[in-house]
C-alpha cells in the first residue's frame, strides 16, 4: 500500500503546474459546475411534476446526472494537461505521490474504479424506493439542495485559488457532492457501494 502524502509532499507535487495549466482546469470545472447547475434546476422543476410511480426512475436519472458532472475527466485536472497526453505522465507530481493514473493501484485508478461500481450499480437498480414517495420527495429536494449549493460555492471558491489549494477543493467538491446521492432511497447494494467509494475519495489527493 502507497504512504499517503504529506503536506509537503503536495506542495512539491503542484509546485511546477504552471498558471496555463492551473487556468485550463479551473475554466473546465467551472463548466461542468455551470452544467450541474443548470440540469439540477431541471430536475427541481420536474420533481413537482413527476408522477408517484416515476420516482424511482426519476432518483436514478437525477443521481446518475450529478455523478456525471463531477470533475473525474482529465481535462479537469492540471496535472492531466500539463504532463499527460503525449508526454506520459513524465515529471507529474501527482504521479509520484499517488501513483500513475493507469496503474491499477494508483490513488486514482482505484477512486475511478469504486466511482464507475456506484454509479453502474445506480443505473442498473430495479428494487423499489425504500421510502414512501412524500419522504423520496422530500429526500430528493434535500438532495438537489444541497449539490447545488456545494457547486455555487465551488465556482467561487476556486477563482484565486493555487493549484494545491484547487487540488483540495476538487477532492472536497466530489465528497460533497457524492455525499449528495440520495442513495437512502436505494438498495443496500447501493448503500455499500456508496462508502466504499467515499472510503477511495480519502487518498485521491
Amino acid at each position: 500500500m502507497r504512504k499517503r502524502a504529506s503536506l509537503d509532499d503536495l506542495k512539491d507535487a503542484t509546485s511546477t503546474i504552471t498558471d496555463t495549466s492551473l487556468k485550463s482546469a479551473r475554466l473546465a470545472l467551472e463548466f461542468d459546475c455551470i452544467e450541474y447547475l443548470y440540469w439540477a434546476e431541471l430536475f427541481a422543476e420536474r420533481l413537482e411534476k413527476v408522477e408517484d410511480f416515476e420516482l424511482q426512475k426519476f432518483a436514478r436519472a437525477y443521481s446518475l446526472c450529478l455523478l456525471g458532472q463531477l470533475p473525474t475527466k482529465p481535462k479537469t485536472c492540471p496535472f492531466c494537461i500539463q504532463y499527460g497526453k503525449d508526454k506520459g505522465c513524465i515529471g507529474c507530481g501527482y504521479a509520484l505521490t499517488h501513483g500513475d493514473c493507469e496503474d491499477e493501484n494508483s490513488a486514482f485508478n482505484q477512486f475511478i474504479e469504486a466511482f464507475q461500481e456506484f454509479g453502474k450499480a445506480i443505473y442498473q437498480e430495479t428494487a423499489k424506493l425504500s421510502c414512501s414517495p412524500e419522504l423520496t420527495r422530500r429526500a430528493l429536494t434535500t438532495s438537489i439542495y444541497a449539490s447545488n449549493k456545494a457547486a455555487r460555492e465551488m465556482l467561487d471558491r476556486i477563482q484565486k485559488a493555487s493549484t494545491l489549494r484547487f487540488m483540495e477543493l476538487k477532492a472536497h467538491y466530489m465528497d460533497q457532492m457524492i455525499s449528495s446521492v440520495p442513495r437512502d432511497l436505494f438498495s443496500d447494494e447501493i448503500r455499500q457501494k456508496y462508502i466504499f467509494v467515499k472510503g477511495k475519495l480519502k487518498d485521491y489527493w
